[in-house]
């Protein structure tokens, strides 16, 4: 009898399926791991069409009944800098940032979220991404991967002359930068894809 009310109780549980919060501002789903209940030190307060958000991490989060949930992205909103690890890429005379399916274009104070540019998607499979896949060989923290990550691009960007994150940089130059990070964390026990 016990072992039936047990198998009964676990293929309901199996079957049970869980609604998503819905950010009633944006009537967007969101997944209940996207929500935090405090803000990490590195965020920034961005107020766009008199709403207010967070952007962290290339995130952004609208606060909701003690939390802040993760929204997608609101066009038009500017952000002052972008998260790390995002590709840059030109269509034509413009350049254009992606990361975490947001589109952004440079303006001044900083980048403005864009809706997904015209041949985007041709572009960013025919040029590749620069992302390194990096793996904490040696049990390095996500901090500490953080940190390593930072320092071996400023590395990269005074031996080889390489700014990924300005456009005017030579792009001949850019697999010289790309072996520079490669050295860098490796010598520091990751292993780089």
């Amino acid at each position: 009898m016990f072992r039936s009310l047990i198998t009964v109780l676990s293929a309901a549980l199996l079957c049970l399926t869980v609604a998503l919060p819905i950010d009633a501002a944006d009537h967007r789903r969101v997944a209940k791991h996207a929500q935090l209940k405090t803000l990490p030190k590195a965020h920034q307060r961005i107020v766009h069409k008199q709403k207010q958000y967070v952007y962290t991490g290339g995130r952004f989060y609208r606060p909701s009944n003690g939390l802040y949930l993760a929204i997608t992205a609101p066009i038009g909103a500017i952000v002052p800098a972008l998260p790390g690890g995002y590709v840059t890429f030109g269509i034509g005379a413009s350049r254009y940032f992606y990361h975490g399916s947001i589109y952004y274009r440079p303006v001044p104070g900083g980048y403005i979220v864009i809706e997904k540019p015209a041949q985007a998607e041709t572009v960013l499979v025919s040029t590749g991404s620069d992302r390194h896949i990096i793996y904490p060989a040696a049990g390095q923290s996500a901090e500490q991967k953080k940190r390593d990550k930072y320092e071996c691009h400023e590395w990269s960007r005074s031996e080889t002359l390489f700014d990924p994150t300005q456009s005017d940089s030579d792009p001949l130059l850019r697999a010289d930068y790309q072996r520079a990070m490669l050295a860098c964390l490796e010598a520091r026990q990751y292993v780089v894809k």
